[in-house]
């Protein structure tokens, strides 16, 4: 799918551009200042409402809220059937289409900046990213939640205004890989943000939400959310389910677009052996490793909430996995056996892929259920797909360098 590009934002009006009550002035004033950032990046700022309100101007006169708005924020277009009767109602998808159809949009060149129930809800209805305003107050616990207008400045400039969102794909078939950048820390132009990226993925420092951010904003202008069913982390080495790192951030990308977040799909039933132990030690470790310690959860749990009472994986569903570094691609590609056995397909997502490194599949299996823990011996490698050919965006590494180093250093523009 062609990947899009960041055309405008929907916001709702409560607790989003102003605070029911008294007015916040200071927090008003950083929402001037993200409706400022709006212009000077090109993104066309659109409210929908429901209904209109009056408001009490500074000599006590009564004014149109949505009069006042225009006034005072000149880029913005104001959708309401109090205006228009033509335009549907919250939350229905109708509402959003009608504007992505006067605007000539598509729903993922937009996201959805809410902060109620009622907001998330117009977003998932309509498929598009939701953010969470609490800057005002916290009133719903869904969506990516930004507690103040300059955050969620931050996260639109660094990362939904990138141009650069795969460095690595394959497509092969039913084998579908992708990666935000290569990873070394050993080469000077990889090696600052490799080591964030791995500091994050295996200890939660570095800069663990801008790197959980970038994969979900490479995955949501890719359309890659369009075609899953189902999300799933790949396990640590330690026996256990799912990645404390990602999973809050998975769950909710997922309950974005109302795709359920197994985070206990793919068990690690056996400790497997790390690959700096097996050096330590002179042993030698290959797929086996990965294919002998994880088994699937024939009920698991959606977003923490109730297990399935029947099984879903099965045919015509297909899962995204997604995994922090891939080296050969062992880990993806065992949880990618054990998925097919289930009639289900995959996608597989990586943050990051060591560079001059191939991916190696796994050759033909027996059959085995997916759902039990089984000791292969034996099990040949399958086709390979070299580090270079799929190497297909060689300015996403720069890009992502210089993502990384602006939201760090990320302040209002002057």
């Amino acid at each position: 799918m062609e990947a899009k590009q960041l055309k405008g934002v929907i916001i709702s009006v409560e607790d989003t551009l102003l605070n029911t009550g008294k007015i916040k002035a200071d927090v008003f004033a950083e929402v001037e200042k993200l409706m400022a950032f709006f212009s000077t990046r090109g993104i066309k700022p659109v409210l929908l409402a429901n209904r209109g309100w009056t408001v009490t101007g500074s000599s006590g006169e009564k004014k149109d809220l949505f009069d006042a708005l225009e006034g005072h924020f000149i880029d913005l277009a104001i959708f309401s059937p109090q205006r228009d009767t033509k335009v549907p109602l919250k939350p229905s998808s109708a509402a959003t289409q009608y504007v992505l159809n006067e605007m000539n949009w598509k729903s993922n060149e937009v996201v959805y900046i809410g902060s109620r129930d009622d907001d998330m809800r117009t977003a998932v209805n309509g498929k598009m990213l939701f953010l969470r305003a609490t800057w005002y107050s916290n009133n719903t616990d869904y969506g990516f939640e930004f507690s103040e207008p300059k955050e969620l400045a931050r996260f639109i400039d660094t990362l939904c205004l990138r141009e650069h969102f795969w460095s690595h794909e394959i497509k092969d078939g039913d084998f579908e890989y992708y990666a935000l950048a290569p990873f070394s820390t050993y080469k000077p132009e990889f090696r600052k943000y490799s080591e964030n990226g791995r500091a994050a993925a295996k200890f939660g420092q570095g800069d663990v939400d801008f790197w959980l951010g970038a994969l979900v904003t490479s995955m949501y202008f890719t359309g890659i959310h369009q075609r899953i069913d189902f999300i799933a982390a790949y396990p640590g080495h330690q026996a256990g389910v799912g990645n404390d790192k990602m999973n809050d951030d998975l769950m909710t990308f997922g309950k974005c677009f109302n795709k359920g977040y197994l985070h206990d799909l793919i068990e690690r039933h056996t400790t497997a052996i790390k690959s700096q132990t097996a050096r330590r030690e002179g042993k030698n470790i290959d797929h086996h490793n990965q294919l002998n310690t994880i088994k699937l959860n024939k009920l698991p749990t959606k977003n923490y909430g109730k297990k399935y009472k029947n099984a879903p994986l099965k045919r015509n569903k297909t899962v995204l996995l997604v995994d922090d570094i891939c080296t050969k691609g062992w880990s993806l590609e065992t949880a990618r056996k054990y998925v097919e056995r289930t009639g289900a397909k995959t996608i597989m997502i990586t943050w990051l892929k060591t560079i001059n490194t191939d991916i190696e599949t796994i050759g033909v299996t027996p059959i085995f259920d997916p759902y039990k823990a089984t000791i292969f011996s034996d099990i040949p490698l399958g086709k390979t797909y070299n580090y270079h050919t799929h190497l297909v965006d060689r300015e996403a590494s720069e890009e992502l360098g210089e993502q990384l180093q602006q939201y760090i250093d990320w302040d209002w523009p002057i």
